[in-house]
């Protein structure tokens, strides 16, 4: 108790007697080509920022006077630093910033490739493309356009340790707290404007993560009036894209409206069977009701169907000679099929209400509901071959070609070479066979019995009403107050639906692991007891069906202070969060553990974050921010087997998390750098897993608890101005993310045929996977007359690894070997660590101005130009060894590959 006393004390020593001598500086900022106001630009002192208004006015209290950078950032412009040297009161007239329209490539068709794989689109790998691209800091720059095809993770942090708002509310998924950006794909141009915040760094709308913290400004008075139309082509995951977007700014009548559509669309993007076919629609209405008070109402949607890619071994690969297959597609009546489909459409609907009481107070409240349906479809089957053409006893693997090991039970030469020979010639060995599924299932027909195959689609429902209301207050011209309450009720809906029954005829809603292991005992092989032996049809509901509900508050505040030499803050954060499982089916291998409602979790946490800015000058500074924070667990990793029942893993608790950062900022007429170097760590996180069993031949579920990691390493950013025309940039992180303890696994059968039992885990110091340790950048960028620009980038990515299989790292995995046997023991428990990898990139732009109102953009960027496909950004163990043999190379590992050489065209029409 005296430990965190002391730490809340540290947090907020910093701020007692400040007072120094600052100023104010204000102006104004337009388009360099109309001279129109620009709205929600970001305008940064140091530490402090603000962002222009609808009349695009500033105005940033409390900076130190004498000679400091003003930075102006905004998404589709080039970022302006200007000396000014700050009196009582400066005025720095109209800053007029330079349209780039290089964020319509970036944000065109990087922000998709993370989320075509057969990770939903609340992966903790998904990618930043977008969020920081109005950042003015390099890095941030250039991991958000440039890293994002290799899944790299800032800081190697998942989704859920960065905070994403939109319109002032946060939107995340109630099951992982992660953030699903696809909610509003499409729709670039509205939701362009944002303010971001790197790392530990204090903001004004949120106490914000470890991970930075973004908020979508979503008010129509703060868009750009304007209308635009816009064309893109590309080879990425769609082909093509329209989107049309109007804004009218604050009229005179005290109304301003945005408006905005786009679809996206495509047969087959580089990956063959990713087809994309989506839309999306935005409305925001501002009503100005007197100087001090205005509402806003924004509702949008962008529902989405897309063909989704599986990874898979290294042997398939090598034998249809693509690192881009992808067995979750077949031809059906010559027309590509896919049967992993994401089918998401869920609307989102924000009230918000601005009050400024004064100009030095401010109180924004929002109410945001979303409601909505996604799902992923996958094949099933009952008592049937395994339809998947990758799965590994349908590989020439299978069936060796040399060696004399009689225990090698299908040792066979003749058929490994046929089914070679079928897998170079044979589409229907090489893709899902659906013809074949068919006539099965017509055969079962004639037999009167239940289709052998079927779709299932796997649904993810979300119901969301989020409440904040944040109030800014400037106390002096030193010390400003931000502080504000969060309230989330949430209720995530889990169940399966028949999506096509393959021309079978009806479909049995029993769990066929459980009818094969206890033969004769009807109940135990009911998934819903209250409804035994039920016969489905498409659009029926079965499998399993239940409810996650979690309601949570939060408090937070933080004070700021500005002083000639030193700007310091501190915060606390107090939180309240409850979940619990609500069963809708009574399963027959838990009747007293799956129905209703089950036991309510409970969590109290507090967050404590404090941090400093020592202005060397007015060029130079460093900074240093730490924070301390509890967290409730996310109910994903929570429950052992929440499909079937109401039980979460040993000692639930709050996890708790350590983090600081040091920074150097540089900013002078030529150069603009950061330097960081950050330590976290991450004590009592769960993780887990669930998986087809081979042995056991039902689902498993294999949670892990007790994960103690950290995440240490070095951020670099600079950009160089060379000359009046060109500009060097340069970014760079080494990261060293580990485990640092061993972890203990609970490991549950979902057809109740092995009791749950626990294990020791012996992953310590393994490398955390799905992201890229090390990525560097270099680059050179020529911004021309005439709105003429060009970047070239050349990339590097090393120490990427494997996910690994927790089971091959038991003591169990290593029975019966001895100290003779090291060369296999470091076969099974050593992770694999892919190859490094260079890519280069280029992008080239050009703006024309017609008839003094009409302005046409060209944008062409090239990825990976010398078409590198041999980088391999990510994959994971198998879950299933052989636990008999040893044989490490029995279920290889699957793998992604960084795309081919890919393009974006895009052409904008503004006027």
């Amino acid at each position: 108790m005296n430990k965190k006393l002391l730490i809340l004390l540290l947090a907020f020593s910093p701020l007692l007697g400040l007072y120094a001598q600052t100023g104010n500086i204000m102006g104004r900022v337009a388009d360099a080509e109309t001279d129109r106001p620009l709205p929600s630009v970001t305008v940064k002192v140091a530490t402090q920022q603000t962002f222009t208004d609808g009349e695009g006015l500033f105005s940033i209290t409390g900076v130190a006077s004498g000679d400091v950078v003003v930075e102006f950032i905004l998404s589709g412009y080039e970022n302006i630093s200007q000396f000014v040297n700050v009196g009582e009161s400066t005025n720095l007239g109209t800053i007029k910033m330079t349209p780039t329209y290089a964020s319509d490539l970036s944000s065109g068709g990087l922000s998709e490739i993370s989320i075509s794989s057969d990770s939903d689109d609340d992966s903790k790998g998904q990618n930043i493309s977008g969020l920081l691209s109005s950042s003015n800091d390099v890095f941030a720059r250039i991991a958000s356009f440039t890293f994002g095809p290799a899944y790299f993770r800032m800081r190697g942090y998942d989704n859920d340790l960065g905070g994403t708002y939109i319109g002032n509310t946060s939107i995340s998924d109630v099951e992982t707290g992660r953030t699903t950006w696809a909610l509003w794909g499409g729709l670039n141009d509205a939701t362009r404007n944002k303010v971001s915040v790197n790392g530990l760094a204090p903001s004004n709308f949120s106490f914000g993560g470890i991970g930075g913290v973004t908020n979508i400004i979503t008010r129509a008075s703060q868009h750009r009036a304007q209308t635009k139309l816009t064309y893109s082509m590309t080879n990425r995951t769609y082909t093509n894209r329209l989107m049309f977007t109007h804004s009218t700014g604050m009229m005179d009548n005290g109304w301003a409206v945005t408006a905005s559509g786009s679809r996206r669309w495509g047969n087959g993007g580089f990956v063959e069977g990713t087809y994309y076919d989506a839309w999306a629609g935005f409305l925001g209405i501002e009503r100005k009701l007197s100087d001090k008070h205005s509402l806003a109402l924004t509702a949008f949607v962008a529902p989405v169907k897309r063909g989704m890619q599986g990874g898979s071994t290294q042997e398939v690969y090598d034998l249809t000679g693509s690192n881009y297959y992808n067995p979750n597609w077949g031809y059906q009546n010559g027309e590509i099929r896919n049967a992993r489909q994401r089918i998401m459409n869920q609307p989102i609907i924000i009230l918000n209400h601005y009050w400024t009481p004064s100009d030095k107070t401010e109180l924004i409240s929002s109410a945001s509901y979303l409601f909505g349906e996604t799902g992923t479809t996958a094949l099933n089957w009952y008592n049937a071959a395994d339809p998947r053409p990758d799965y590994y006893r349908y590989l020439p693997s299978y069936f060796p070609t040399e060696g004399n090991d009689p225990d090698v039970t299908y040792y066979s030469p003749e058929i490994a070479q046929n089914i070679t020979n079928n897998w170079l010639n044979d589409d229907n060995t090489r893709q899902v066979n659906w013809d074949k599924l068919y006539q099965i299932n017509y055969l079962s027909n004639l037999e009167g019995k239940q289709a052998r195959y079927s779709i299932e689609n796997r649904h993810n429902d979300q119901q969301q009403f989020n409440f904040t209301s944040v109030l800014n207050h400037e106390i002096s011209d030193s010390i400003s107050f931000s502080g504000g309450v969060e309230y989330s009720r949430n209720t995530g809906s889990f169940y399966k639906t028949l999506h096509d029954l393959l021309g079978g005829n009806f479909w049995l809603d029993i769990d066929q692991f459980a009818e094969r292991d206890f033969s004769g005992n009807d109940t135990i092989a009911q998934n819903d007891l209250n409804n035994p032996n039920r016969i489905i049809g498409v659009g029926d509901k079965f499998g399993y069906d239940y409810k996650l509900h979690q309601n949570s508050g939060t408090l937070w505040g933080i004070v700021k202070a500005s002083s000639q030499k030193v700007d310091m803050y501190g915060g606390l954060q107090l939180s309240y969060t409850t979940f619990w499982r609500e069963g809708l089916m009574r399963n027959g291998r838990y009747p007293e553990a799956s129905f209703g409602e089950g036991k309510k979790y409970n969590f109290i946490n507090y967050s404590l974050k404090g941090g400093a800015t020592y202005k060397i000058s007015g060029r130079h500074y460093l900074e240093l921010n730490a924070a301390f924070i509890t967290r409730a667990p996310n109910i994903r990793n929570s429950y052992l087997s929440s499909r079937v029942r109401d039980a979460v893993i040993p000692y639930l608790s709050s996890e708790e998390i350590v983090s600081g950062e040091l920074s150097y900022h540089m900013r002078t007429p030529s150069v603009k750098a950061r330097f960081t170097v950050y330590h976290t760590y991450f004590i009592n996180t769960n993780e887990i897993n669930s998986f087809y069993h081979d042995s056991l031949r039902t689902f498993v579920n294999h949670a892990m608890y007790n994960i103690s990691k950290v995440h240490q390493g070095i951020e670099a950013g600079a950009e160089v101005k060379l000359t009046s025309a060109f500009s060097a940039v340069a970014a760079a992180n080494f990261g060293n993310y580990r485990y640092t303890n061993h972890a203990t696994a609970a490991i549950t059968v979902e057809n109740g045929s092995v009791p749950d039992i626990t294990k020791k885990i012996y992953n310590k110091y393994f490398y955390v996977s799905g992201t890229p340790q090390t990525a560097a950048s270099v680059g050179l960028k020529y911004m021309g007359p005439g709105f003429l620009f060009v970047d070239v980038n050349v990339n590097y990515y090393d120490n990427i690894y494997l996910d690994s299989n927790p089971e091959r790292r038991t003591s169990s995995a290593l029975s019966g070997l001895t100290s003779a046997d090291d060369e296999v023991i470091s076969e099974i428990i050593n992770q694999e660590k892919l190859p490094s990898g260079m890519t280069l990139d280029a992008s080239i732009g050009k703006s024309f101005r017609i008839m003094d109102k009409y302005y046409l953009n060209l944008n062409f960027s090239v990825s990976n130009i010398l078409d590198n496909q041999e980088i391999i950004t990510g994959g994971y163990e198998q879950m299933r060894f052989d636990f008999e043999k040893k044989n490490v190379d029995k279920f290889p590992s699957k793998y992604f590959y960084y795309y081919g050489r890919t393009f974006f065209l895009n052409i904008g029409f503004r006027f």
